[in-house]
């Protein structure tokens, strides 16, 4: 495997909490949408076409530019009322709008040939590259993702078993095995980048 693949994986940006209740969804044209991203999920996906175009030219950091975007793809046909008042999971529009604005500036056409349920598929393509990858996906299945990429070489600082609802912060990389026996290598990159925003890792 080259070692020119780097794994970066985000979740996508905040979120509406309650339907019909503040903060709002809100699309690129400012219109309530329950599947979009809240304001601050829109600040957060701006500020994050910074941090993969500007912090990676630091060669203490562990992210890199991405050459390939892959974001959820949203699931279509009619809508089903969930318990929390919005709509059926897996029609969320937020990974790709949190990937909208770096791959705007990056002039890369996000991949969104794979939704949820479909991340074996995803990694299989996934491993098959040479160059900085960055996946855009919700919080649940992304420490399954995770593992799945790492297979039978898992990393030494182990993978958290959950991704909290709480946290949009953070960039979990994954650096292929170098080929002395080691495994994978897992890395936490806190984000930084809004108020209130942590500096740790998730545990």
């Amino acid at each position: 495997m080259s070692s020119g693949l780097k794994i970066m994986i985000i979740r996508h940006g905040e979120k509406p909490e309650e339907k019909r209740q503040p903060p709002f969804g809100v699309n690129k044209n400012g219109e309530q949408n329950w599947d979009s991203l809240s304001v601050r999920g829109w600040q957060r996906a701006g500020a994050l076409a910074a941090l993969f175009t500007l912090l990676p030219g630091d060669p203490a950091s562990p992210l890199a530019t991405p050459q390939l975007i892959y974001a959820s793809k949203p699931r279509s046909g009619a809508a089903t009322p969930s318990a929390d008042g919005g709509t059926s999971r897996g029609r969320s529009k937020r990974p790709r709008q949190t990937v909208s604005p770096l791959a705007a500036r990056l002039g890369l056409m996000p991949n969104l040939d794979f939704g949820k349920g479909d991340e074996a598929d995803l990694v299989r393509q996934v491993l098959t590259h040479t160059v900085p990858v960055l996946i855009a996906w919700s919080h649940e299945p992304i420490c399954d993702l995770a593992r799945q990429f790492t297979g039978a070489q898992p990393p030494q600082q182990p993978i958290p078993a959950q991704w909290p609802d709480d946290r949009f912060d953070v960039v979990w990389v994954l650096d292929p095995p170098p080929g002395d026996g080691r495994g994978w290598r897992f890395t936490q990159v806190p984000q930084r980048l809004l108020k209130g925003d942590s500096d740790q890792g998730i545990t």
